[in-house]
Order: C-alpha cells, then structure tokens, then sequence
C-alpha cells in the first residue's frame, strides 16, 4: 500500500536479528483497521500520535505491506532465540522489537512487512504453536474474534444481566460467541447485513436485527426482564452509534466500544450523565490481567468451541488481494457479502475462492 493505492511489487527483505524469527506467512486476514489504513491513512496515523501509540505508526510516503493477523510456518531462529524451531506452524503474535528497542506491529511497520508478503520477521513472544489436527489456516481468524472476547471479559458482564452488539463482523461475533458461552439472555445482535446476522444467530444471539430497520435496544426491551441491566458491546466502528445509543438505552447500561472509529464522533455526554450510563473503550486482544484472550480464543477455535469455519466466506492469494478490499468495504454497508476473506500463499492468481 502507498498513499491509498494497491499494488503487487517487490519490497526489500525486513531486517534480521539474532533476537527475531523469520515466518513463513500460510494464512492472514485483511483486518478493519487495513481498511482504515488504506482509506484513512491520515486518521489513522493521527490516531496513533495523539494517542501516543507507536506500534501503528508508519510512514505514508513509502511501501506498507499490510497483514497482522496470521498463521506462519518458522524458516529461521535468532541465535539468541529460545523455544522455536525452523518448521514449527505458529498462529503469530504480530510484534517486532527493531534496534532502538521501539516495539512495531508487523503489517502497520514502514521497515517489518506485514503477512502479506512472502516472509516476516516478528519478535520471540506470545505466539502460539498450532499442534496437529487444527487448521493452521482457520487459525487465522483468532486476533479479531479475540477482540470481541476481550471486550466481554472486561465489561465484567454476568447473568441475569442482557446483551447487544451492534456491528457483527468477525469482532462483534467474538463478542456474541463470549456472551453466548456466559449464559447470557437475551442477546441481540444488529448489523445491516444478511449474511451476518445469520452466523450471528449461529453464534447465540437470540434475535438478529437490521439496524435500518429495528431499533436493537426496542428489541433487547421486548425481551429482557424490567429489572435487567444491559451492556452494549459497539463493533460496528460506524460514526453515530454511539451517541445514538446514549439516548437509546436505559439508565445504569454499560457500552464497551470494541470497533474502531476513525474519525471524530461527537455524542452528548449529559445524556448518559443523566442516564447513569458507563462508556468503556477496550483495545485489541487482551492481555486483560491474568487472562489472555488471543490464546483463549485460539484454545475455543481449536476445540470447537468457536467454529472458525463460519466466519471464513472466502480464500484469495496474493493476487486477489485488491478485490478482497473492495468486497470487504464495498461503499454500503448492506452490500457486504463476505465475513472474513483469507489471504493464502498457496493460492495463485487473481479472484476470490469460495469454500469448499
């Protein structure tokens, strides 16, 4: 990526050390953030200075090589590395350390090209080695349903209290499949899309709503018991639905906001002071204390718990990778027809696979 364009190219080989491990990329995601990054480069990196959060920061004038969430098979070990081996399959914690010590994210890192190119180079911690017998290409899908997870296990949610989530890309359904294993009813889930709503539904939500269509908290209060508490869970990053929800939901309600808005989003906040509302914004995968959701989540995918498989509508290889962006944020929201759509080294040419 260059100043919002696409581009299959060279790019010199990333930098390594006797203290970093050299991936072979099998399997990646295209993450909403990429979308943004492509998009709204210059949002994005304000974002990341303002809040003083280098781990995004590039430089837009040069080549970026997208990819942070992945599956890689190890081809070289640092000499000062301990616990990898060339041949082990990880699913990728995405971090580097470069010479200053500065901690970057591979795939938003000017100098570490992300798993969209044909090696990576990551630091030697928090990845986790994909045993036999689970798709090392599924895999892949773990750091955003991580997401989701995490935002659950923050709120603190517990039954009898009920649940929304609105926005239900692969973040949001982590946050249904957490709710869903913690008993919680009722839970709605609101997302303008069909096909989303529906694995949704197969993920726990008790009623699926189109936003343009059916209030979720009319829905969620047509459900819940008067005495019940409720938490929102914001994945759908769209600019308004916070402050929408403000004035939607009942008094003492929890929001925790796990999509990512890039631009200013500006709500009315003696509304939720009047409301007693709490506004909680919960990044990434965790760690959250002694939990860590990235390997949790990764532990549900590979027993089942969370059916990977569900949230993959397609496979492209290199050369499909414009096409992947295109469907993924395709102008309207009621337009997406894909979930999560893979980026596999093992696939030639151009276009986008279905699953088998």
């Amino acid at each position: 990526m260059l100043r919002g364009r696409l581009e299959l190219k060279d790019v010199p080989e990333p930098p390594m050390s006797d203290d970093h491990i050299l991936v072979e990329p099998l399997s990646a995601g295209v993450c909403g953030g990429d979308l943004n990054a492509l998009e709204q480069a210059d949002d994005f990196l304000h974002a990341s200075r303002a809040s003083e959060t280098t781990l995004f920061l590039f430089d837009p004038d040069r080549d970026l090589v997208f990819g942070h969430e992945f599956t890689g098979r190890v081809r070289e070990v640092g000499s000062n590395v301990e616990g990898y081996s060339p041949g082990d399959v990880l699913l990728v914690s995405p971090a580097v350390v470069d010479p200053a010590g500065v901690v970057h994210c591979v795939g938003y890192a000017t100098d570490y090209p992300g798993a969209l190119a044909e090696q990576v180079v990551v630091s030697p911690y928090g990845h986790v080695k994909i045993p036999d017998g689970v798709s090392a290409i599924e895999a892949a899908i773990v750091d955003p349903v991580a997401t989701g997870l995490n935002g659950v296990w923050r709120s603190k949610i517990e039954s009898p209290a009920g649940a929304i989530v609105t926005g239900c890309g692969p973040v949001g359904l982590g946050a249904v499949a957490a709710l869903a294993e913690r008993g919680i009813h009722p839970i709605v889930a609101s997302d303008p899309s069909a096909t989303r709503r529906k694995i949704a539904a197969d993920f726990g939500a008790h009623v699926v709503v189109d936003p343009a269509e059916d209030d979720p908290v009319a829905a969620w209060r047509d459900l819940a018991d008067a005495t019940q508490r409720l938490f929102v869970y914001e994945a759908s990053g769209k600019p308004g639905v916070l402050d929408s929800l403000l004035y939607a939901v009942p008094s003492y309600t929890r929001i925790t906001v796990v999509g990512a808005c890039m631009v200013d989003d500006p709500i009315r906040p003696i509304v939720g002071i009047y409301k007693n509302v709490t506004i909680e914004f919960s990044f990434g995968m965790g760690p959250d204390g002694d939990e860590y959701p990235f390997g949790a989540t990764f532990e549900r995918i590979a027993d089942g718990r969370i059916d990977a498989s569900r949230l993959i509508t397609g496979y492209a290889g290199l050369e499909g990778v414009e096409e992947v962006f295109a469907h993924l944020r395709p102008g309207n929201y009621r337009d997406i027809e894909h979930m999560k759509i893979l980026i596999r080294h093992d696939i030639d040419g151009p276009g986008i696979q279905l699953p088998a």
